[in-house]
């Protein structure tokens, strides 16, 4: 039987970002929490990039909740603005199946206004977020 360890996650500020690597096994709710943790982490620190390297996370996503993450990342976004996050780019990287190479998470997050990009290429998630 393979351990399902729970998800965790470093963060530590780099340069202008928030560079946070996630491991463990996965869960939507697992993953809200975190995510808000990490916008916490975000405020306080005065950071307004993120970078998140799941390349350490397992398991399966189903659609489903792709679409729920991807909606709940963008509200969350939005209502950290009213905390003093007025502004925010969010650079996930990784590798399939964790990362959904149709990227439905992240159409979801950007029809909501999030400003995110979802990868399995590291130098597009750099560039992204204006980090080269």
């Amino acid at each position: 039987m393979v351990e399902r360890t729970p998800l965790k996650y470093l963060a530590a500020e780099k340069n202008d970002y928030l560079n946070v690597n996630v491991s463990g096994f996965y869960s939507l709710s697992e993953v809200k929490k975190m995510y808000t943790e990490i916008l916490e982490i975000a405020v306080n620190k005065k950071l307004t990039k993120l970078f998140i390297d799941v390349c350490q996370v397992q398991g399966k996503i189903t659609m489903l909740e792709r679409y729920y993450f991807g909606e709940f990342a963008a509200l969350e976004a939005i209502r950290f603005k009213g905390l003093g996050l007025n502004k925010i780019s969010i650079a996930f990287y990784g590798i399939e199946p964790i990362i959904d190479p149709d990227r439905f998470g992240e159409i979801v997050a950007r029809n909501r206004g999030l400003n995110v990009k979802v990868t399995t290429d590291i130098d597009e998630a750099f560039r992204f977020l204006g980090e080269q």
